[in-house]
């Protein structure tokens, strides 16, 4: 019924069990993000091993370059070119400038992103960025990929600013809601600022948001409290936003 688009799957003990209380709540289809080599690898073997239920992001991480050698780095951009083609999108790319504090690390962030960007390009895959404190930036880097390509691509966690939204659906920019709508009032005032053929869900889970353990079953709550923000009922909200992601999955 519904699509949780941004899930850290291969971080719970037991992603099985994980993937079965999702679906039990109405959740029966998860993308699996990656931050380097190892989680490639795994959103890639979790995908094999539920493929009506995972999709596998494959993508290194911002916050991960700044920590990594560049021996690690340049192992990482050679397993996605050479396992891009079994995946269905990349992610989690992006830049992160709370990580990266020195131009250098800013840099190297930038140059890793225009590497993985090309790799999409070749392989015809959307990509699912993350932006902390550089949400501007990373936005006209998602614009100018899609323009360039005529590829989709997703801002997660991108519900800070009003206007960027507007400028995000002038450009054809999906971005995706997670748990903070529950409780943010300001949240929840963007999330009505997105416009409804860009709209996608997520709860990046296991991240821990409102003083609760994140899992992709909370995909529910996001998506039964956009209904209400809305006036939708679920099943408009999971047609629209089910829609949404297999255009996201294409290049319309």
């Amino acid at each position: 019924m519904l699509v949780e688009h941004h899930c850290h799957l291969d971080q719970f003990a037991d992603a099985a069990a994980t993937i079965q209380e999702a679906a039990d709540h109405g959740v029966d289809r998860i993308v699996a993000v990656s931050e380097n080599p190892a989680s490639m690898a795994a959103a890639l073997a979790l995908k094999r091993c539920h493929p009506d239920r995972v999709l596998a992001g494959l993508g290194l991480h911002p916050a991960w370059l700044t920590q990594a050698t560049r021996p690690d780095i340049d192992a990482g951009l050679n397993f996605l070119q050479t396992h891009l083609a079994a995946a269905d999108q990349v992610g989690e790319v992006g830049l992160d400038h709370k990580w990266a504090t020195t131009p250098t690390q800013q840099a190297l962030q930038d140059e890793i992103l225009t590497a993985q960007f090309e790799l999409a390009a070749a392989h015809s895959k959307p990509v699912n960025l993350h932006s902390r404190r550089c949400l501007r930036q990373t936005m006209e880097r998602a614009i100018a990929f899609r323009q360039k390509t005529g590829l989709n691509a997703q801002l997660h966690w991108f519900t800070q600013s009003k206007k960027l939204i507007h400028t995000c659906n002038e450009a054809g920019i999906y971005v995706s809601v997670g748990p903070t709508v529950l409780e943010n009032p300001q949240t929840q005032e963007i999330a009505l600022t997105i416009a409804d053929n860009l709209l996608l869900l997520e709860t990046d889970a296991p991240v821990p948001i409102g003083g609760s353990d994140g899992h992709p079953a909370r995909t529910r709550q996001v998506a039964e409290k956009l209904t209400e923000l809305k006036g939708w009922s679920l099943q408009e909200l999971a047609e629209r936003t089910n829609a949404n992601f297999s255009r996201y999955l294409g290049s319309d």
